[in-house]
């Protein structure tokens, strides 16, 4: 009955307001987002266009716990209205539009599980939600990769990391996750999901624990979008 329900609620754009095919986004709009291209696949950050597809000079002189970044476009244009709207402006229907936008430009073959990066409680009860995941969650179904939950809880109420550069991050985040290692018996390959990466600290530091308490030996770091 899908061919249905499209013929009597045909998908409008959320931006634009005019009719779109599938995504409730213009297609057109959807296209004209820069993404990231000529990056260093482990952190995601620009690389000569010689040196593109290798690992960057920093990551192979300190390498990052996780092992390789998928984001889907950079943090920028109607993308950052969009998802501002989604964590800011409670406009919850949008965490299933973020996660078609993602898995449109994932490669998630070898991936077993999903792990949605935590907020703290009390974060959680101010904002009512985890916007990574109800990302994580339509994106786990899309998949068609089990998403892993409760499985690392974040025990540190950090401040705001808006501001700050990445070593500031990196210390505002230490020993601020929990992991529960029995959680993840039978998996070794992970993706994280978060909304937006900045610095990459997050996810440094709970692939970081991640890797110290369970079996895991490869985690991927995943995000709709990264700031430039």
């Amino acid at each position: 009955m899908h061919w249905l329900e499209k013929w009597l609620l045909p998908s409008r754009c959320v931006i634009r307001d005019k009719p779109s095919e599938q995504l409730d986004l213009s297609s057109e709009l959807v296209a004209s987002w820069p993404v990231p291209e000529s990056v260093c696949p482990c952190c995601c950050e620009p690389c000569s266009e010689a040196s593109a597809g290798s690992v960057c000079g920093t990551c192979l002189l300190n390498p990052p716990a996780f092992d390789r970044t998928q984001v889907g476009f950079y943090f920028d244009a109607e993308l950052v209205a969009l998802l501002h709207a989604f964590k800011y402006g409670h406009q919850m229907a949008y965490g299933r539009i973020l996660a078609d936008l993602l898995s449109s430009r994932l490669e998630a073959s070898n991936i077993d599980a999903l792990v949605a990066v935590p907020i703290h409680p009390l974060r959680r009860r101010e904002r009512g939600f985890n916007q990574a995941e109800q990302i994580a969650m339509p994106l786990a179904k899309a998949l068609r990769i089990p998403l892993i939950r409760g499985a690392v809880k974040r025990v540190k109420n950090t401040p705001s990391q808006t501001h700050l550069n990445k070593a500031q991050r990196q210390r505002n985040l230490k020993r601020a996750f929990a992991v529960e290692a029995e959680r993840f018996s039978g998996v070794r390959r992970i993706a994280l999901i978060d909304d937006v990466i900045t610095t990459g600290a997050t996810m440094q530091q709970l692939a970081q624990a991640i890797k110290a308490d369970t079996g895991i030996d490869y985690v991927e770091s995943w995000a709709v979008a990264k700031t430039k």
